[in-house]
């Protein structure tokens, strides 16, 4: 299998994990006791600086995320948080990708699930 074909596979796997919660949050936050989270919405980053960070619209809180490698068979992910504004609340998500072999930068895309 080619990288291209590999990394786009890698990239799909993480987009349906990521579907995956948001339509499980989607199904809790339809209840009434939590009838104050609503509009969730994912967004995504592709990068190739070994580290990125992504925010959730204005007004919105992170609810979680992730990072996904390109070529989980030569690279590996060193860190993935929430990133919190000054009062505390998460509002992005930030990942760092390395390369096995040496430790450099690497790429991959970074996640985060927002909702109001």
């Amino acid at each position: 299998m080619s990288a291209a074909v590999r990394r786009t596979a890698y990239a799909l796997g993480a987009v349906a994990a990521v579907l995956l919660a948001l339509v499980a949050f989607n199904t809790f936050t339809s209840s009434s006791a939590d009838a104050a989270v609503s509009n969730p919405t994912v967004r995504s980053q592709y990068f190739t600086t070994g580290s990125s960070t992504i925010y959730c619209p204005s007004g919105y809180v992170a609810t979680g995320g992730g990072v996904g490698v390109d070529t989980p068979a030569s690279m590996y992910v060193s860190r993935t948080e929430p990133v919190q504004n000054g009062a505390g609340q998460p509002v992005g998500w930030k990942g760092d990708i390395r390369q096995r072999a040496n430790g450099a930068a690497a790429s991959g895309t970074v996640y985060v699930v927002c909702a109001q």
